[in-house]
């Protein structure tokens, strides 16, 4: 059970009920004496299907929230940055809220790739187990109703991109006002030089 551990020390304890229930599947499929594995004919297959339907609903439940948060998180720094076309805002103040989200969404989109891996090597270890060939059945399915998880983190993955766009337009931001306060410094040294 590596990748259940690799699963739950890489993403946050507080993250931990929406993941794939990667131990309960493989305790189901092996048992819980690692000695003595079950017999594969004795695999309870609606317990297993029945944690795989639970975690999927989990991690559509974080996306889902995820999503409305990165949203709306992204959407007041779009704001803040065309505030900043009127100098209301500090754009190196900006420009550090926008790495920050930029790092939470990186963590985000780790987790729902971890779990995608996960999904794809508990049915692989499922197939291994009882023979059976439900895994890219499985998987076409979970494409389908969990696109997010194996399609660069859908609107996170969006949300990430916007804020790259910000980050460079952040960038042009802060250039020019310093170059326009190297300016305003030079010009005012030049002032007293001639007055």
């Amino acid at each position: 059970m590596k990748f259940g551990n690799t699963l739950y020390e890489k993403i946050s304890e507080e993250w931990h009920s929406y993941a794939v229930d990667y131990r309960g599947m493989t305790l189901v499929l092996e048992g819980d004496d690692a000695s003595e594995k079950i017999d594969p004919s004795e695999i309870n297959h609606e317990d297993f299907f029945r944690r795989y339907e639970l975690s999927k609903r989990g991690i559509e439940i974080f996306y889902l929230a995820k999503r409305e948060w990165a949203l709306d998180r992204t959407m007041r720094l779009m704001q803040r940055v065309d505030d900043l076309q009127l100098e209301v805002d500090n754009p190196t103040e900006v420009r550090r809220a926008v790495e920050s989200l930029m790092s939470e969404l990186d963590l985000v989109l780790g987790f729902l790739e971890l779990n995608h891996t996960g999904f794809s090597k508990i049915l692989k270890k499922f197939d291994k187990r009882t023979g059976l060939a439900t895994r890219d059945a499985k998987l076409k399915e979970l494409r389908l109703s969990h696109s997010f998880l194996s399609g660069g983190g859908g609107d996170i993955g969006m949300a990430k991109e916007q804020l790259e766009g910000l980050a460079v337009r952040l960038d042009r931001i802060i250039a020019r006002r310093t170059n326009e306060g190297k300016k305003k410094k030079k010009n005012s040294k030049n002032r007293y030089i001639f007055d």
